[in-house]
C-alpha cells in the first residue's frame, strides 16, 4: 500500500478487502483445489467489482492455460460465467468439500480444457 499513489489509496484498499474476505467466503475443495483457482476466484469478485488491483497490466491478464494464475483464472472464470450465468457461484458451492476438474464438465457440459 505504500507504493500506491495517493489518489488511488482508497480504492486500492478497498479492492483488498473485497479480495480478502472473498478469499474468507469461498470454499477451497477442502484443500484439493489448486491455490491458483481460489486466488482466480478471489481476483474475479475484484474483477467484477471493477477493483482490480491499479498497476495490473494486460499482460498478466494473458495466459497460456486456463489455471495460469490468479489474474488469468479470474478472466477465465468471467468467460465461464458468461457461458453459464451463476458458473463461479456453483463452481465455489461444488467445492465445498471436494475439488475435481470434472466440475467443469458437470456445470458447462465440456471439459476445462474444451472450454
Amino acid at each position: 500500500m505504500e507504493k500506491c499513489p495517493t489518489r488511488y489509496l482508497r480504492r486500492e484498499f478497498t479492492g483488498i478487502m473485497y479480495r480478502e474476505m472473498a478469499r474468507v467466503w469461498k470454499w477451497n475443495g477442502g484443500g484439493q483445489a489448486n491455490p491458483g483457482l481460489v486466488d482466480g476466484i478471489a481476483n474475479y469478485v475484484c474483477m467484477k467489482a471493477n477493483l482490480a488491483p491499479v498497476g495490473q497490466s494486460a499482460k498478466s491478464r494473458c495466459g497460456a492455460r486456463w489455471d495460469q494464475g490468479g489474474d488469468v483464472i479470474a478472466r477465465f472464470l468471467d468467460y465461464c460465467d458468461n457461458l453459464r450465468k451463476g458458473f463461479v457461484a456453483d463452481l465455489n458451492m461444488k467445492m465445498k468439500y471436494s475439488y475435481s476438474n470434472n466440475y467443469f464438465q458437470h456445470l458447462l457440459e465440456k471439459s476445462v480444457n474444451q472450454v
